[in-house]
């Protein structure tokens, strides 16, 4: 009796000490899960500077502005100049043939792509863009000298492009310059959280962006027995570090509350990340109340080779008949970019001559010390 009323003691300490250790194990799992969530470096750019001496097809006139916690954030405004860079001469050599004469209409297109090195990440989009003629405004969504510690992945970020706008107005003399915004990745979800609060940006390209920030993050962890566990450490970890949890950010919300009359191209380039999918993309694009919205994807194995459009199914109508939509299909990269500059001249120009309907908000947000 004594012996196993030593042996159970040595269990229970035994469990103990395992629980103790699997406890200190998962809180190790989980703030390296969370690392590159609060802190999305693009290795691509490690060790580069945010803002190039000079970029091949490109002038770069670089400012300041003061962002929404108050400190200083870079920018550049981009237009062609010099020898073309081989993405302007693709974009130059299609608009020889297939013109696209109305977008001198667009004062600015405001680029966003990663919260890390923001200006550089951007510039590939940027030459493109320049080389249709239109001037690009690339912003560093870290503040200078990479102030903000931590990403919010747009929820608190977007706040600088009212502020943004604001200094484009300065610079212009516009009182409503015609403002674009395009963004990728990081980048679209923060346009589309920034247009949901400011109606200046008249148009959107949101390449890639996910749904929530919380779906991807459980794709990312393979829907795992452990995934509710962990998703609720790692909101703990965030919250400790920036004052969100992961559910905080969903930019499917955001679209939801755009303008009707601000027309969006929802793209979908990527095909196999599970932090953004197909699946994020026809999310946004059915939750937009925008009549003049369109979705691309990439054609795949199942569409004929001169297929221009699939059609799926996105929910049911009111009388419950499926809503069938027409997919515009891309085939690579080129012909996605070269499809956003006609996307501008042929469906985003044509709707300027609508009026304005709404002064434009200021969005009071409290500077936060964690950025």
């Amino acid at each position: 009796m004594k012996y196993f009323s030593t042996a159970l003691r040595l269990l229970l300490v035994a469990c103990i000490l395992s629980a103790i250790g699997f406890a200190f194990w998962l809180w190790d799992h989980t703030e390296e899960l969370t690392a590159p969530v609060l802190q999305p470096i693009n290795q691509s750019y490690v060790g580069y500077s945010n803002v190039p001496n000079k970029a091949m097809g490109l002038k770069l006139d670089t400012f300041e502005f003061k962002g929404f916690d108050g400190g200083a954030v870079q920018a550049v405004i981009a237009e062609k100049e010099g020898e073309e860079s081989s993405r302007q001469l693709t974009v130059i050599g299609d608009l020889t043939v297939n013109k696209a004469e109305d977008l001198g209409r667009i004062d600015y297109v405001l680029i966003c792509v990663d919260w890390d090195h923001g200006i550089r990440s951007a510039l590939p989009l940027a030459e493109s863009f320049t080389a249709a003629g239109l001037k690009c405004v690339l912003w560093d969504p870290r503040g200078v000298n990479d102030r903000r510690q931590y990403c919010t992945h747009g929820l608190k970020e977007s706040a600088d492009v009212p502020k943004l706008i604001d200094e484009l107005v300065r610079r212009s003399g516009k009182e409503y310059p015609v403002i674009v915004g395009v963004g990728q990745g990081f980048g679209a979800g923060l346009i589309l959280q920034a247009a949901a609060e400011e109606p200046r940006i008249r148009g959107i390209i949101s390449v890639d962006a996910c749904a929530s920030l919380r779906e991807s993050i459980q794709r990312t962890l393979h829907n795992g027995a452990l995934s509710p566990l962990t998703i609720w450490l790692m909101d703990i970890r965030m919250n400790s570090c920036v004052g969100i949890e992961c559910f905080d950010v969903a930019p499917v919300e955001s679209a939801s509350r755009i303008s009707r009359d601000v027309p969006v191209l929802v793209v979908n380039l990527v095909q196999d990340n599970p932090v953004s999918t197909i699946k994020d993309a026809m999310t946004i694009y059915r939750q937009l109340p925008s009549d003049l919205r369109s979705i691309w994807t990439m054609a795949g194995e199942e569409d004929a080779p001169d297929a221009a459009h699939r059609q799926v199914t996105m929910g049911r109508s009111s009388d419950g008949r499926p809503r069938i939509v027409e997919m515009g299909l891309l085939r690579d990269e080129d012909s996605a970019m070269l499809s956003m500059v006609h996307w501008l001249n042929d469906s985003f120009v044509p709707t300027l001559d609508a009026p304005l309907t709404v002064a434009p908000p200021r969005p009071a947000l409290t500077p936060d010390s964690h950025l």
